[in-house]
């Protein structure tokens, strides 16, 4: 567990949660143009309901995370970008300059996702 800045994240059934810990990387926009935030796969941790959690590919690339219960979508993990995508845009995310490398911000956008420049 992380000791730095963290928030959760929960289906709407309540039955998983997400804790996503330290920074985001980067703020986008998904295919539909809808927000999203680029987490280091690294910082997700499952805060309950893993027998609930279910990981499965994905239609676009990556896995998606859904709760077996509501089958609420929570995240896309992409292991080759080493990024997890979740929906809408981090509070503090637009106060810093995009920390996804080159790699990772050609990996995403293969994926259909628009990086947005930080500020």
């Amino acid at each position: 567990m992380s000791n730095g800045p963290y928030g959760q994240i929960a289906c709407d059934c309540g039955a998983v949660s997400l804790l996503v810990c330290g920074s985001p990387l980067g703020l986008g926009l998904d295919a539909g143009g809808e927000p999203v935030t680029f987490w280091p796969l690294e910082a997700i941790q499952i805060g309950q309901g893993a027998d609930e959690l279910d990981v499965s590919p994905a239609e676009r690339g990556g896995d998606a995370w859904r709760c077996r219960r509501c089958d609420e979508r929570l995240l896309h993990a992409h292991d080759e970008a080493g990024v997890a995508v979740l929906e809408g845009h981090a509070e503090d995310a637009g106060e810093r300059a995009s920390a996804l490398t080159a790699s990772q911000q050609r990996c995403l956008e293969g994926l259909g996702y628009r990086v947005v420049p930080g500020e």
